[in-house]
């Protein structure tokens, strides 16, 4: 692919994110998060953890490159990606730049696992559609891009009202997801359509709408480990 012709940001950030999980998938001990390095001039999904080479971070800047710090920045761009025939070449890059080593026996469906790769599937499948989706981060206060899981300011009604839609409902959900003492970076991840929140992604293995609270995992299973069918149950009154 011609390096001048970049893939626009929705298929940036699609492409980011179906890699981010699989590395995860492939080494469950990573973290993932949001960082906005620069004081936000960049804009990054980040992996943290270890590998046999020492402390891993790599940053999918949304607007740009990949980057395994520190020594391999700007490694890999977006056309690199969807440039290549082998799906896994970007994960197999990252992860010998990185120093990370997957080991031969099939991962383990966690609910943490199930709901990251859901949350991947679900920015593929929306690239295309004539809304702006985004999927952020959640946050206890405002920080960066992240999406604030409250607001100081209100008061009687519900912060998040496209999940939540009163403010009883949302505290039910605070005292149910043991928050704030029990509240981690990267845990919690907002489905946003034209600006609003319209899903609340757990990472231990749940997703809110208006309509449900899905436990994923014994879904996952129940269609057969069937990762579309997971997403279109579990966002049945969310997808278009």
């Amino acid at each position: 692919m011609n390096e001048a012709v970049q893939p626009s940001a929705r298929y940036s950030t699609a492409a980011h994110w179906w890699v981010a999980t699989e590395l995860i998938r492939r080494n469950q001990h990573l973290a993932l998060i949001e960082t906005y390095p620069m004081e936000g001039f960049y804009d990054c999904l980040t992996l943290l953890g270890d590998s046999t080479a020492g402390p891993v971070h790599i940053d999918f800047n949304r607007r740009g490159r990949i980057h395994v710090h520190p020594d391999h920045i700007g490694l890999i761009s977006t056309a690199d990606i969807v440039g290549h025939e082998d799906a896994h070449w970007a994960v197999k890059e990252i992860e010998r730049a990185a120093g990370l080593a997957p080991g031969d026996k099939p991962p383990v469906s966690t609910g943490r696992l199930v709901t990251l790769r859901l949350m991947a599937r679900v920015v593929n499948h929306l690239v295309n559609d004539r809304s702006d989706w985004a999927l952020r981060v959640m946050s206890l206060e405002r920080d960066g891009y992240a999406v604030p899981l409250i607001h100081p300011s209100a008061g009687d009604h519900s912060p998040l009202p496209g999940v939540f839609p009163s403010a009883r409902l949302h505290h039910a959900f605070f005292v149910a997801s043991g928050l704030p003492d029990e509240f981690e970076a990267g845990r919690f991840w907002a489905l946003q359509r034209d600006g609003i929140v319209v899903a609340v992604f757990d990472t231990r293995g749940f997703v809110h709408t208006k309509h449900a609270q899905t436990a994923l995992r014994p879904l996952y299973a129940r269609v057969d480990r069937n990762l579309t069918q997971t997403m279109t149950i579990s966002l049945a009154d969310v997808l278009p």
